[in-house]
C-alpha cells in the first residue's frame, strides 16, 4: 500500500491539465495555510469553549449507560443543542478515544474538508470566461484562502465546539444544492440540511 500510494498520486497528477494543477496546488497551499493557522490555537495556547465539555458530558454518560444525561445518574433532560456533534463525540468516547484531543482533530478535519467545497461552490457562481490568470478556477482560489486565514473560522472549529462541522455541512449542502440543480442530481443535500439543522439550530434558517 505504501508503494501504491506515491504511484497513484503521480498517475493522478499526470492525468491534470495546466489548470487542474493550478487548482490543486492552489488548494492544498490554502489547507497547508490553515493547518499552520489552526495550530496557533492548539499547540502554544490550548484552547477550549466551556460549552464544550456539555457534549462531552452527555456523550460520555450515553455510552456508559446513563443514557443523555448531565451526569450519571441524572435526568435525562437535553441540555444541548448540537445532538450531530454530540453523538460524534459518543462514538469517539465509544471506541477509546480522548475527546478533547479528538475534538481538536475533527475540527481540523472538517475545516481542511470545508476549503475545497468553497472552492467549488465559489467556481460555480463566477461566470466562465476568461482565461488564465483571471480564469474562474484560479480567481475562485481567494475564497478558500481567505477562510484559512479567518480568525473565526481557526478559533472557533478549534473550541471544541460543533463549528467545524457546522461550516463543513453548510459549504456541502449547499454545493451539492447547486449540482443538483444544474444537473439534476438526486437530492443528496436535504440529508445535509437536515444535519446542518440538528448541528445548530440557525441550521433551519439556512435551510
Amino acid at each position: 500500500m505504501d508503494r501504491l500510494l506515491p504511484l497513484r498520486l503521480q498517475t493522478w497528477w499526470s492525468g491534470l491539465d495546466d489548470s487542474g494543477r493550478r487548482t490543486a496546488t492552489g488548494l492544498s497551499l490554502a489547507c497547508l495555510l490553515y493547518t499552520v493557522h489552526y495550530l496557533a490555537y492548539c499547540l502554544p495556547q490550548p484552547f477550549f469553549i466551556e460549552d464544550a465539555g456539555i457534549s462531552f458530558a452527555y456523550a460520555r454518560n450515553l455510552m456508559e449507560g446513563d443514557g443523555l444525561a448531565t451526569y450519571s445518574g441524572g435526568p435525562r433532560v437535553e441540555g444541548y443543542s448540537n445532538p450531530s456533534w454530540t453523538f460524534l463525540m459518543a462514538l469517539v468516547y465509544g471506541v477509546g478515544l480522548p475527546m478533547f484531543t479528538s475534538a481538536k482533530v475533527l475540527g481540523w478535519l472538517f475545516g481542511v474538508a470545508t476549503l475545497p467545497l468553497v472552492w467549488g461552490l465559489t467556481r460555480r457562481a463566477l461566470p466562465d470566461r476568461g482565461d488564465a490568470p483571471f480564469h474562474r478556477d484560479n480567481i475562485a482560489l481567494i475564497a478558500p484562502f481567505a477562510l484559512a486565514i479567518n480568525v473565526q473560522f481557526a478559533v472557533w472549529n478549534s473550541s471544541g465546539l460543533e463549528n467545524s462541522l457546522f461550516c463543513f455541512l453548510l459549504a456541502w449542502a449547499l454545493f451539492r444544492c447547486v449540482v443538483e440543480l444544474e444537473e439534476d442530481r438526486k437530492p443528496l443535500s436535504a440529508f445535509l440540511f437536515f444535519l446542518l439543522c440538528i448541528s445548530r439550530p440557525e441550521g433551519i434558517m439556512y435551510t
